[in-house]
């Protein structure tokens, strides 16, 4: 393992023509630019052959990588939901820039061997079902705020495994992604672009739902707020669902649709502009959550018997 202050490095060696720089950032999760000042490729990577970047890391950190990593064979990218993407290709072998060099199978029994080795206790845990939650709602409720808020819950209290093991996919056309709820709103409705939603675009979420959870151990998928039979392609490979509504009647449909699909609820929340939080029944865990504004997400508070239900599965 090599340090960089919070960014480690560690490499992982394969039989295949490739090796896999794997990007771990410990603390909170959070690092800063000036961080790229000292960050350093580990020595032991083989200039001769192709490296596979892997890790949840911002942007501008997989930019730098690289650039770093120019003099090498190949470099590709980890997607959880495709596979290594190669995005530079200095080698005859075959494959060019955009291709898929190594599947989400190929490239996760490398990646979680590797995890797996520190405990023999985590190799028990890693027995547990694995979370592919649809969150869910009526448009305007709050769905992405939601998100975005449980997203830091689970970040705060388990930094490593939610880097490793936790996975959202936007599975509506909207130009989200987990930038969006970093920046100021009024920025957002700037680069928010809203794409059709068509039976292809559910068919290509359907299949990166199923690649992504080879990988990985909880997965929230958001999803558009209509109901339709689009939405029912990508409920089927999800095993779970959050309802998140700003209306007892429309909640009542996505009820009904979870069950038809088979999908366990795990939570109901009901959205309310002004008012209280407060718990509706543990046991069904229903509740109400009040000010589910982007302006806000530190202080939203996520109920703990749905946290607890996350941190079991990423233990």
């Amino acid at each position: 393992m090599n340090n960089c202050g919070k960014i480690k490095f560690n490499v992982v060696s394969t039989e295949k023509n490739y090796q896999i720089l794997d990007i771990k950032i410990s603390e909170d999760g959070v690092i800063e630019p000036a961080l790229l000042k000292s960050v350093k490729l580990p020595q032991e990577l083989r200039t001769d052959l192709g490296v596979i970047i892997n890790g949840k890391a911002p942007i501008w950190l997989y930019a730098f990588l690289v650039h770093e990593l120019h003099p090498f064979a190949w470099v590709a990218t980890f997607d959880p939901r495709i596979g290594a993407i190669i995005v530079e290709n200095h080698v005859a072998n075959g494959k060019s820039v955009g291709d898929t060099i190594a599947s989400v199978e190929e490239i996760t029994q490398y990646i979680k061997h590797e995890t797996n080795q520190s405990s023999k206790k985590r190799k028990e845990k890693q027995k547990l079902e694995k979370l592919i939650t649809v969150v869910g709602g009526p448009p305007h409720s709050g769905k992405s705020v939601f998100i975005q808020a449980l997203r830091e819950k689970i970040r705060a209290m388990k930094p490593e495994r939610f880097y490793e093991d936790f996975f959202i996919i936007r599975a509506c056309p909207d130009g989200e992604g987990d930038w969006f709820g970093e920046i100021p709103e009024n920025q957002g409705k700037v680069f928010r672009y809203k794409g059709e939603f068509t039976n292809e675009f559910a068919s290509k979420m359907a299949r990166f739902i199923e690649n992504t959870a080879k990988s990985k151990k909880v997965v929230l998928v958001d999803v558009g707020g209509r109901l339709d039979r689009k939405n029912l392609t990508i409920f089927s490979n999800c095993n779970s669902g959050i309802i998140v509504s700003r209306d007892k009647d429309e909640a009542k449909k996505w009820n009904g649709t979870f069950e038809l699909c088979e999908l366990e609820t795990l939570a109901l929340i009901h959205t309310v502009q002004n008012g209280e939080n407060k718990t509706i029944s543990a046991e069904r865990r229903e509740f109400v959550l009040t000010d589910l504004d982007r302006s806000n997400i530190k202080n939203i508070v996520i109920p703990d018997e749905l946290v607890e239900i996350f941190m079991e599965h990423l233990t």
